[in-house]
């Protein structure tokens, strides 16, 4: 069966507030759902201001550039 938009921006939403910030692939995995499915609903969380997103040079553990999530103050 396939999820409602507004159940995913939801499920993005009740995540962040226990993990405060995430990168894209740790959300892909906790909501089971596609990479461009997450990037378009964080796009339209980002442009209602609800989220933030940021981008890092490098990862700790990778050394390989990433996009993380968290909600806005």
């Amino acid at each position: 069966m396939k999820r409602r938009a507004i159940d995913i921006k939801k499920a993005i939403i009740n995540i962040l507030k226990k993990e405060k910030e995430l990168s894209l692939k740790a959300l892909e995995i906790k909501i089971n759902s596609g990479s461009q499915t997450i990037a378009t609903q964080i796009e339209e969380l980002e442009f209602l201001n609800i989220v933030e997103v940021i981008k890092h040079q490098k990862s700790d553990k990778t050394g390989r550039p990433y996009t993380s999530v968290k909600l806005k103050d």
